[in-house]
C-alpha cells in the first residue's frame, strides 16, 4: 500500500468523471428512446411516437456536436490550459441535461444532444492528454485505461436507473457527476505540470507536481527536471501544423491513434451501445431487454476494470488483439442469429445466443478497444504536439461514431440486422490484422523512450 500514490489516483479519478458523463450521454438514448417510441403519453413528452428520422437525429446529433468538441478542446487546451478548458466543456453538458428534462418537441431534444456531443467530443480530447501528462510511468498504462473504465460507469448507471424512473428524474440525476466534477476538479486538482513547462512556468509546474505525488522534494525535483528535458528536446518542433507534420514521431504516432480510433467504431460500438435494448427486443429473446441491458452494462464494468489492472502486465497491444478478435468472432454470431430469425427457423432454443453475444462482444471491446487507444493518445506524443494529435484524432473517431449512429436505422431496415452485424464483423477482423502489425508496444517506457522509438 505504500507505493500507491493516491493523490495521484484520486486526481485522475476526478477528472474521469467527465468520462462518467460521458458514458451517461451515450447509454442515454438505449432507454429512452423505448420511452419517446411509445404512445403512452405519461412516458413520452412529445405526446406521439417519433419518426425513424427523429429517432436517427437524436441518437446520432450527440456524435455531430462531438465532431466540434476536439477541435475546440484542442484550441483552449493550449490557449487557457487543461483545467480551464475541462472546466468549461462540462457547462454544455450540464445545461443540456437541464434542457432534456423539461424537452417536449423534438428540436429541443436536437439542440441537447448536440450540446452533450460538444462536451463528449472534449472528454475524448483532453481526459486523456491532462493523464497521460500527471501519470507516474510505472501506473500510466492503468490511469490511461480509467478512461473507460468510467464510461462503462456511466453507461450501466444509466442502463440501470434510465428503464425505472421518467425522463425528466432521469435527466436530474444525471446532473449530480457534473456538479460533483466541477466542485472537485475546480478546487482540489491541479494544471498539468507538462502544460505549466509548455508555457516556461516551471514554479507552476513544480507546485502542481508536489500536489500529484508523495511528499519526497527530491525524488519529485528529478521527475521535474526529466520532465523539462522532455518538454525541451522536442522543442524544436514547431507550432504550426505543417511543420508539426514533417515530424517523423509525430505522423507515426497520428496514423497509428487515428486508424485505430476509426477501426474502433467501425466495429459498431455506438451503435450496439445507443440501441442496445432495441436489439434485444429485435432479437425476440425471451429474457427482459431492460434486464439484459444492465446485465451486459454490469458485465462490461467489470471487465473493463480488469483489463486496465492488465494494461502494465500484459502490454498494450496483447489486449487490443484479443479485443479485436472476440468483437469480430461475437458480431458474426449475433449476425448469423438473426439470419436464421429472418429465415423464419424456430430460435426458441437458441433465446441465449442474443445476450451471449452481446456479453461477449462488450467483453471483449471493453478489454482493449475500449480503452487502449485513448492510452495511446495520451503516450505517443510530445507535449507539444499532443493537443493537435489528439484533436484530430477524436474529431476522426467521433466522425466515425456519428456516421454509423446515423445511417444504423436506415441500415438495418434495407440490409437486415444480420449483414449489419457481418460488416461490423469484418471490420473487428481488419482492426485485429491492424494491431497485429503496426502497433507498436509501450509497456513501461517513458515518454523520451516512446517518442524515440517512433522517429525511427
Amino acid at each position: 500500500m505504500e507505493n500507491i500514490n493516491f493523490r495521484l489516483i484520486a486526481s485522475a479519478c476526478t477528472v474521469n468523471l467527465m468520462a462518467f458523463a460521458n458514458g451517461n450521454a451515450y447509454a442515454w438514448s438505449s432507454t429512452v428512446l423505448i420511452a419517446l417510441k411509445s404512445n403512452d403519453t405519461m412516458r413520452n413528452p412529445i405526446g406521439r411516437p417519433i419518426t425513424t428520422s427523429e429517432e436517427s437525429l437524436i441518437t446520432s446529433l450527440v456524435h455531430l456536436g462531438a465532431v466540434c468538441g476536439p477541435i475546440l478542446a484542442g484550441i483552449l487546451s493550449e490557449k487557457i490550459g487543461r483545467k480551464r478548458a475541462l472546466l468549461m466543456f462540462a457547462m454544455p453538458m450540464f445545461l443540456a441535461h437541464v434542457i432534456l428534462a423539461f424537452a417536449a418537441r423534438p428540436y429541443e431534444f436536437y439542440i441537447a444532444r448536440f450540446m452533450l456531443g460538444v462536451g463528449a467530443g472534449s472528454v475524448f480530447t483532453m481526459v486523456p492528454m491532462y493523464v497521460g501528462e500527471i501519470a507516474e510511468t510505472r501506473i500510466r498504462g492503468f490511469l490511461g485505461c480509467l478512461l473507460g473504465v468510467f464510461i462503462a460507469f456511466g453507461l450501466l448507471f444509466v442502463y440501470s436507473i434510465g428503464p425505472y424512473v421518467n425522463l425528466k428524474t432521469l435527466s436530474f440525476i444525471l446532473l449530480s457527476p457534473l456538479g460533483l466534477f466541477l466542485f472537485l476538479f475546480g478546487f482540489f486538482v491541479p494544471e498539468s505540470p507538462y502544460y505549466y513547462l509548455t508555457k516556461g512556468f516551471d514554479r507552476g509546474a513544480e507546485i502542481s507536481l508536489n500536489k500529484l505525488r508523495k511528499n519526497d522534494p527530491c525524488a519529485n525535483l528529478k521527475e521535474l527536471a526529466l520532465m523539462k528535458e522532455t518538454v525541451q528536446e522536442f522543442s524544436e518542433i514547431g507550432s504550426s501544423v505543417c511543420e508539426q507534420f514533417k515530424n517523423r514521431s509525430f505522423r507515426k504516432g497520428l496514423t497509428i491513434t487515428a486508424t485505430l480510433m476509426v477501426l474502433q467504431q467501425s466495429v459498431g460500438v455506438t451503435v450496439v451501445f445507443s440501441y442496445m435494448e432495441n436489439i434485444f427486443i429485435a432479437s425476440g429473446s425471451t429474457f427482459s431487454s431492460s434486464h439484459s441491458t444492465i446485465i451486459v452494462g454490469g458485465i462490461q464494468t467489470a471487465v473493463v476494470l480488469f483489463s486496465s489492472l492488465l494494461a502494465d502486465r500484459w502490454g498494450r497491444r496483447l489486449l487490443l488483439e484479443i479485443s479485436c478478435g472476440g468483437c469480430s468472432l461475437s458480431l458474426f454470431i449475433l449476425g448469423t442469429y438473426f439470419y436464421m430469425k429472418k429465415k423464419g427457423m424456430d430460435m426458441s432454443t437458441l433465446s441465449l445466443i442474443p445476450m451471449s453475444c452481446l456479453i461477449v462482444y462488450t467483453v471483449s471491446f471493453k478489454f482493449g478497444l475500449g480503452a487502449i487507444p485513448w492510452t495511446l493518445v495520451g503516450e505517443l506524443f510530445s507535449s507539444k504536439t499532443k493537443s493537435l494529435a489528439s484533436t484530430i484524432t477524436t474529431t476522426l473517431c467521433v466522425c466515425t461514431a456519428f456516421t454509423t449512429s446515423f445511417i444504423f436505422p436506415t441500415m438495418k431496415d434495407l440490409i437486415g440486422f444480420h449483414w449489419s452485424f457481418w460488416f461490423f464483423s469484418g471490420n473487428g477482423f481488419i482492426a485485429l490484422l491492424f494491431c497485429l502489425y503496426y502497433i507498436p508496444e509501450t509497456k513501461g517506457k517513458t515518454f523520451q523512450e516512446i517518442l524515440k522509438m517512433l522517429d525511427r
